[in-house]
């Protein structure tokens, strides 16, 4: 890990995490821009409104998990905990706040909605593949110890706190690998064109439901079912996974009756 960048220059100013952030969200933006423009087929002026709504959306996904993280962990400690936030809340939060904003200051049609959608979905899934590696820098969202040649000794961050000394799974960098290669995907294979913001919910649903079983860090408690040395199953990361297959699945099917339908009417 490398928590500062270049601390020998610069102090102990710049965390790696705030720069790989923003460097992602950089890209998220650059990547969304130029699709817009090239392939989604939009003119300047309605580009530069779609990006601005979802400027304005990325603030309220703050917002959004900085306070729903900060009450449950409030419910769960019995005192005020906040300061956290998390991606999955975030990810709600700001699609949310996107779909909103565009109903009523953009007015797309259905089509134009959903090719906006892909778009954006595709440029997070880029902006959180590079925000995991700033993950790693930071020493945060880590995995359970192991023996393994996998394992990572962590001398900084949340990681070392609880486990110093000791090698653990860099479940951020499994992640990050995870995502570019899903961005790459959803790009360059045909079968996922006009099909992304499903192959999504469903894809990344599946990966984190999987991923949460050899995290390290505390994850939360919501329905306890399954105990075991380093975490209790479900977290609540898994249920709100569990809901993103099903609206993706839900989402697949919606299109397949609708163009079903629209075949036995001609």
């Amino acid at each position: 890990m490398y928590p500062y960048l270049l601390p020998e220059i610069f102090g102990y100013t710049i965390a790696m995490y705030d720069l790989l952030i923003i460097i992602g969200l950089f890209l998220m933006f650059l990547y969304i821009s130029n699709r817009f423009d090239k392939e989604d087929g939009f003119t300047k002026t309605q580009t530069n409104k779609i990006l601005i709504l979802l400027a304005a959306s990325l603030v309220f996904a703050f917002i959004f998990s900085f306070t729903m993280d900060g009450i449950f962990h409030t419910i769960q400690e019995g005192e005020a905990d906040f300061g956290s936030i998390s991606f999955l809340t975030a990810l709600i939060g700001g699609f949310g706040a996107f779909l909103i904003l565009m109903k009523f200051f953009f007015k797309p049609n259905k089509g134009e909605m959903k090719k906006i959608a892909n778009t954006v979905i595709t440029g997070v899934v880029l902006a959180h593949a590079i925000g995991r590696i700033g993950c790693f820098c930071a020493g945060c969202c880590f995995g359970i110890p192991t023996e393994s040649m996998l394992g990572v000794i962590f001398p900084y961050g949340h990681a070392h706190d609880l486990y110093p000394g000791e090698a653990v799974y860099p479940t951020q960098l499994f992640e990050a690998g995870f995502l570019f290669i899903s961005f790459i995907i959803l790009n360059k294979v045909k079968f996922f064109k006009h099909k992304e913001v499903e192959a999504y919910l469903i894809g990344y649903g599946l990966w984190r439901i999987l991923i949460e079983f050899i995290r390290g860090d505390e994850r939360g408690v919501l329905l306890p079912l399954i105990t075991t040395e380093y975490n209790i199953f479900p977290t609540p990361s898994q249920f709100m996974s569990l809901l993103m297959i099903i609206l993706g699945a839900y989402l697949i099917y919606k299109k397949f009756y609708s163009e079903t339908s629209n075949k036995q009417l001609r």
